[in-house]
């Protein structure tokens, strides 16, 4: 087969991408020099090309051949363009909706052809019920009270997270939030009086942990990082988890160290590393999944450093309107000691969930009646694809669109008329380095170097079915800065907050989607776009404003 039929193929299922004959620079950028050691063909990729208005973009089919051209391996990725088109229709270029905001955080347990085939007479595949609970132990004996519905969909999810039943009890929760309410409740921080934790955004499950902790008594810290990468502080982090003496000579106690992988909002990855850093100075280890791809829990890494407690979430069908979602809790059987059986701040905080079917399929037939377990087939097609990709393919495929999409960004410019344009976007984060996640954070900057306030782009991308989201950079350091060192030694807290524009990319993205995306984003290079909509938004605040007084 010719690769030329190949790359047609291709095109035609996933509808995709950039550039090709536009004018070029001899400059290079360091992060351009480092990607261009892993770039196999000659591409845009690797030069300084540059875009300074919508009207300047390549279309669809010369971006994408230049994306193959830069990342020959994506065209290896086609079983996912086929799972879309056949199994996540709701995707497709006819929905023209762009879903990047919850792709990559809820991973789907069915695909959108099961959920249209099984649920003509219901809304949902299954039903969720809840139930307050007063202790881990009575938590535990609920969790253990399992229909057979419920032990099936324990143990698959068990085995898609690559964790051993006879290691780890799970309990289902409302969502990811809750699980991290009812870890920061029945966590013993009377005996293991510290909460370390290691996130550069603003995440409100993290924060209501902090929150709960701090009515018990504990000081939250938490790792700084360096601006514009978003990397870790090393140092500062690695002198907090190893500090051995408090006060005059006594034993510094432990507690929960809160890790994830990487971050959700800048793709920024961190090392295996400080997890067993972590362990090795008794500190009791939470590893938060929602930043990590699909089958990113198969890797050596987390098979070699088990943690004490593990979050994710699911959701009942990517892109269903209305799905159903819900959280996991697990926790290490060894690591169950450090729960606590005292009081809690807040009881409605240890809420935990049932999960029941709402359908059967028997002989493929779908019934409402429950029959017995053995006659009864269950398909979590979702996570069942993800697994027929398997790591590599999920990890090639991101890692090309994830790149492509940063440097498609970073190649638009304002029109000047001095010799250097101005970008209208910066990357907040990793820009061109491989080992980066598939999360891309941004801002974007009129003609005059004026940030455009992300809700405003978050809003304008809704109105074009793009659902990017704005998110909150924070506990970010400006190293090398003697005025702030100063300020921190009189006691002054001189982190940055920062917002962005966040683009969460998940293993059933393509290339269309990255495209739009970009297109979009070329949009504000049109000063009179900018303007316009900016005046636009004013009058609605000043309308609603009235409405409220009225």
């Amino acid at each position: 087969m010719s690769s030329h039929f190949i790359q047609e193929a291709c095109f035609n299922v996933c509808c995709s991408s950039p550039f090709s004959s536009h004018s070029m620079t001899q400059k290079q950028e360091e992060e351009e020099l480092e990607f261009s050691v892993v770039t196999p063909g000659a591409s845009f990729i690797t030069k300084d090309i540059k875009f300074t208005s919508q009207e300047s973009l390549p279309p669809l089919r010369t971006s994408f051949y230049d994306l193959i051209t830069a990342f020959p391996d994506y065209l290896q990725t086609n079983q996912a363009d086929h799972l879309r088109s056949t199994e996540y229709q709701n995707l497709s270029c006819s929905s023209r909706h762009v879903l990047l905001t919850h792709t990559g955080q809820l991973q789907p347990l069915f695909s959108y052809s099961q959920f249209r085939q099984l649920s003509r007479l219901n809304q949902s595949l299954f039903t969720l019920s809840s139930k307050q609970v007063c202790s881990y132990k009575e938590m535990l004996s609920l969790a253990s009270e399992e229909s057979w519905f419920q032990t099936r969909l324990r143990k698959r999810i068990m085995s898609f997270m690559n964790l051993e039943e006879s290691e780890y009890h799970m309990i289902l929760t409302q969502d990811c939030s809750s699980a991290f309410k009812i870890l920061a409740e029945l966590y013993s921080f009377k005996t293991n009086p510290n909460l370390l934790t290691v996130y550069n955004y603003q995440d409100e499950a993290v924060e209501e942990m902090i929150r709960i902790s701090e009515k018990k008594g504990v000081k939250p810290k938490s790792a700084e990082f360096s601006w514009p990468s978003t990397e870790i502080v090393s140092e500062k982090l690695k002198r907090t988890i190893l500090r051995s003496k408090r006060g005059r000579g006594k034993e510094d106690k432990r507690g929960i160290f809160v890790f994830p992988l990487q971050s959700l909002v800048t793709g920024a990855t961190y090392s295996y590393s400080w997890m067993s850093l972590a362990q090795e100075n008794q500190w009791h280890v939470l590893l938060d999944t929602s930043a990590l791809g699909s089958k990113d829990m198969d890797t050596l890494g987390l098979s070699l450093f088990r943690p004490d407690f593990l979050i994710c979430s699911f959701t009942e069908v990517l892109g269903q309107d209305g799905l159903t979602s819900f959280g996991c809790l697990f926790v290490k059987k060894s690591s169950s000691k450090a729960l606590s059986e005292e009081t809690v701040t807040n009881p409605t905080n240890l809420t935990v969930v049932k999960a029941e079917p709402s359908w059967i399929t028997e002989n493929d037939e779908t019934t409402l009646e429950i029959v017995e377990e053995d006659n009864v087939t269950i398909e979590f097609r979702g996570l069942d694809h993800a697994d027929s990709l398997g790591l590599i393919l999920i990890s090639r495929r991101l890692k090309s669109l994830t790149l492509w999409l940063v440097r498609a960004l970073m190649s638009l410019k304002h029109p000047n008329s001095h010799q250097t344009e101005t970008p209208l976007v910066k990357i907040c984060g990793p820009k061109t380095r491989p080992e980066r996640g598939s999360s891309v954070s941004f801002n974007v900057f009129d003609w005059q170097g004026d940030k455009v306030d992300p809700l405003m782009v978050e809003r304008l991308a809704e109105r074009e079915k793009i659902s990017l989201r704005c998110a909150y950079l924070q506990k970010i350091s400006r190293v090398g800065d003697k005025k702030r060192r100063d300020e921190e030694r009189d006691g002054q807290n001189m982190s940055l907050r920062v917002s962005v524009v966040c683009v969460r990319l998940g293993f059933m993205t393509n290339f269309d989607d990255v495209f739009r995306v970009w297109g979009f984003v070329s949009r504000f290079l049109d000063v009179d776009f900018v303007e316009r909509e900016k005046w636009r938004m004013k009058a609605l605040e000043k309308k609603q404003m009235r409405g409220v007084i009225i």
